[in-house]
């Protein structure tokens, strides 16, 4: 139901909005904006055609707009007013990733200078090393509790390396220290997808709740369990795609040779990832693990390009619409969706099946 006409940047820059895929949060064209940035940018490293250089300045002018931090603070990515504007850290990981692809391809030192100010804007644990979400208005708010943002902000640090605040570097390299502590897993090697020991105050809300009124001790968890599980199938080769960038930053790190790490990647060859995948909200409808997988089997070494090339055939098969020429097959979203290519702009050149083998 997605007309062509509704992929078309606006003269100012920005990209069309979606609503965080299955999440359903309205959301400001700050994140499409940014994902498209980075497809804009390979587009015109592998091409040289200018008219993807304009479209990059144009959005890199809308990200560093008033319009996207209305505060001079963090950038303003979600409408939804029972949560964050900020959209966690993750919100800003996009974002800071999108300006430092920019500001190596197009040589643009305003975006160093933004990415790294936003990034530096987080209060950082170092004990724990792990950082605090930041407000659009530029007040603190507590430690973001999903793992995948952590990863991810990290992540976006290390792409603003090397960076002019060597505190950049030092907070990325104490958070990779902390992930032998910090990253908990599934026996499977799925990673888990909420930190380990944070909790949302709603849980608390109802666990007190039901004592009150004498529901038995534990009830609903199953559900809980259930649905965390799902979330971390869909979120695992994400997870992995974020990882497998700070690894291309921090490479000496011995994490990279850790039993978590190692069966973190074992776990995408098995037939349990492979069946709980299918149908799953979050995987090939929302983050796109046939993209995501290929780059941390090549960043990590490990596996065939014969598996890389069939998982961004399944990618491509399931979303791909060659009516429209865009990602956005089977999704909830198909404006994020589409954006979400961008995550491709990182691999080999892979050959796409179009028709998968048995």
């Amino acid at each position: 139901g997605v007309g062509n006409g509704a992929w078309r940047p606006n003269p100012d820059g920005r990209l069309p909005a979606g609503h965080n895929g299955p999440y359903q949060d309205l959301e400001t064209p700050v994140r499409n904006t940014s994902h498209w940035l980075i497809t804009f940018v390979k587009a015109f490293e592998i091409t040289g055609d200018q008219r993807f250089a304009q479209a990059a300045h144009r959005a890199v002018s809308y990200l560093c707009s008033n319009d996207a931090r209305p505060c001079g603070a963090t950038f303003w990515h979600r409408k939804n007013p029972e949560k964050d504007s900020c959209n966690g850290l993750i919100g800003q990981a996009w974002t800071i990733e999108a300006l430092a692809a920019a500001a190596k391809a197009l040589h643009c030192d305003e975006c160093q200078r933004v990415a790294e100010s936003v990034f530096m804007l987080h209060p950082f644990d170092a004990d724990l090393g792990l950082w605090r979400r930041v407000s659009v208005d530029g007040s603190y708010l507590s430690l973001d509790g999903t793992l995948n943002h952590q990863i991810w902000f990290a992540a976006a640090g290390a792409l603003l390396l090397p960076s002019q605040d060597p505190r950049v570097g030092e907070r990325v390299d104490r958070f990779v220290q902390r992930l032998v502590a910090n990253l908990k897993m599934y026996p499977s090697g799925l990673i888990r997808h909420p930190l380990v020991g944070a909790r949302p105050v709603q849980r608390y809300v109802v666990e007190i709740a039901r004592q009150v009124v004498r529901l038995p001790w534990g009830a609903g968890r199953e559900a809980i369990g259930r649905e965390l599980y799902r979330k971390a199938i869909g979120y695992h080769a994400f997870n992995l795609y974020a990882l497998a960038l700070l690894h291309r930053s921090v490479p000496d790190d011995p994490f990279w040779q850790s039993v978590q790490m190692k069966r973190a990647l074992r776990f995408v060859g098995t037939e349990e990832y492979a069946q709980d995948l299918q149908n799953n909200r979050y995987g090939y409808p929302y983050n796109p693990p046939g993209f995501e997988v290929p780059f941390a089997l090549e960043v990590f070494e490990y596996g065939t390009c014969a598996e890389q090339e069939r998982w961004a055939s399944q990618q491509i098969l399931l979303c791909y619409d060659s009516a429209s020429r865009m990602m956005c097959l089977n999704t909830e979203d198909p404006l994020t969706h589409a954006a979400r290519l961008y995550e491709a702009t990182r691999l080999p050149d892979l050959s796409i099946s179009a028709k998968l083998r048995g």
